[in-house]
């Protein structure tokens, strides 16, 4: 009996062995082929930017291509459920931005993935400040304007989003709820798509990222209103905060949104630990730095175990809201 222990013993710790040696080989040569980092939406928003900023440093430092796969629709859901489902071996990640990806859960039923369990953290990457933006030609030229149009025009006055459940359209419902007044909310596919809707005056505003508005500032043919963080935005210093332009938010509310990449939950934790390390080199770079500075983004770094508490605390805190102010998907 002695002895069969003894031969249990070692087979265990001869497999054992072995497994931590194939652990270790399999990170060793990781990256080994193309990596995805698939986006939830079309090309031109902020996640497609951060995405596109991170590939090709990624692909410098390990070799191996970094394949941007765009899959809008359903505000990032569609593609979230697809990485969720994907061989966790390191090669399929998500650029995930934290309105619909953490909204969404507040927000929509029956998800087919839990969003603060169901994915591996890898790290948090960029704060980004959004902004209330209005066609250029638009008579509207402070929130005031926007409000005493809202309140004159019942149903009338549009607020573009990039889809159910995201940042974009909860701000818009805080909006309207803070204010009292009756707005349209028309859902895209992405940030992309208002922008463009935004540009052509098919819509009365939106709120979005200040990344995907810049270009359209810069070329005449967009202006904002505000900008809806604590502080001013150094890309935008003309540009006041929502509670400068005399609309606080209630305590605890910020609507700004933090960018960073998940991967199918169950990737080994040394898989996890590397691409953690290059992705927050990658982003700590003056190159990087300077130039997510001249698009009014905030670089960040944090450890896997920190991304997953936000995720967590951020399910927790807009689904307060979605409940306390009433907002459905529609």
């Amino acid at each position: 009996m002695q002895q069969q222990t003894l031969t249990v013993l070692a087979i265990s710790t001869a497999l054992f062995g072995a497994s931590h040696v194939l652990a270790q080989d399999a990170t060793a040569n990781y990256p080994s082929k193309p990596i995805r980092i698939v986006v939830g939406f079309p090309p031109g928003g902020a996640t497609d930017i951060l995405a596109r900023i991170l590939g090709p440093h990624l692909t410098t430092s390990w070799g191996q291509p970094v394949v941007i796969d765009n899959r809008g629709g359903a505000t990032g859901t569609i593609a979230a459920d697809m990485v969720s489902r994907a061989t966790p071996d390191g090669y399929t990640l998500m650029m995930v931005p934290s309105g619909p990806f953490t909204g969404s859960a507040a927000l929509l039923d029956n998800l087919p993935y839990d969003t603060a369990t169901g994915f591996a953290a890898v790290s948090l990457l960029a704060w980004v400040t959004n902004a209330l933006v209005v066609p250029a030609a638009s008579p509207i030229n402070n929130l005031q304007d926007l409000i005493r149009l809202a309140k004159e025009k019942p149903g009338h006055v549009t607020n573009g989003s990039s889809g159910n459940g995201s940042l974009h359209h909860l701000a818009g419902e805080v909006f309207k709820r803070l204010t009292g007044t009756q707005i349209t909310h028309v859902p895209f596919k992405g940030g992309g798509p208002v922008m463009v809707a935004l540009a052509s005056s098919e819509i009365t505003f939106a709120f979005s990222s200040v990344p995907s508005v810049m270009p359209l500032i810069q070329s005449k043919r967009l202006k904002a209103i505000i900008v809806t963080s604590a502080k001013r935005s150094a890309t935008l210093p003309d540009v006041p905060t929502i509670a400068e332009a005399g609309l606080p938010l209630p305590a605890g509310l910020e609507m700004r949104e933090w960018y960073g990449v998940v991967a199918p939950l169950k990737v080994p934790k040394p898989l996890i630990t590397k691409l953690n390390s290059e992705m927050v080199k990658i982003y700590k770079r003056p190159d990087v730095g300077a130039r997510l500075a001249e698009m009014g983004t905030e670089p960040a770094g944090s450890t896997p175990e920190e991304l997953a508490r936000q995720i967590v605390n951020d399910v927790r805190t807009w689904t307060k809201v979605v409940k306390d102010a009433g907002i459905r998907a529609n």
